[in-house]
């Protein structure tokens, strides 16, 4: 068995395991940062608080349409797999 060979491969293993670590840290820091950053100018923005709340009921309805139209569409694809399944 040749053990220079393995360790070499797990020096390469780990030197890639530690740089996919800092590439996720980065991202996660720079995703904080852009929440952060909505944040603050949401904040400053003065936007008011009905304005956000008719927004977010806006958001909502449009998120059960989505999975109303979803829904739907399931319904009608597996009735024609159906009737070409059947034919």
């Amino acid at each position: 068995m040749d053990w220079d060979g393995i360790g070499t491969f797990a020096l390469f293993l780990s030197s890639g395991a530690v740089g996919l670590g800092i590439v996720a840290l980065r991202a996660y820091k720079a995703r904080l940062a852009s929440k952060l950053e909505l944040a603050r100018i949401e904040r400053e923005s003065g936007v008011p608080d009905e304005t956000r709340e008719q927004l977010q009921n806006l958001e909502d309805e449009v998120r059960r349409l989505t999975d109303r139209v979803d829904f739907t569409e399931r319904l009608l694809g597996d009735g024609e797999d159906r009737k070409d399944a059947g034919a």
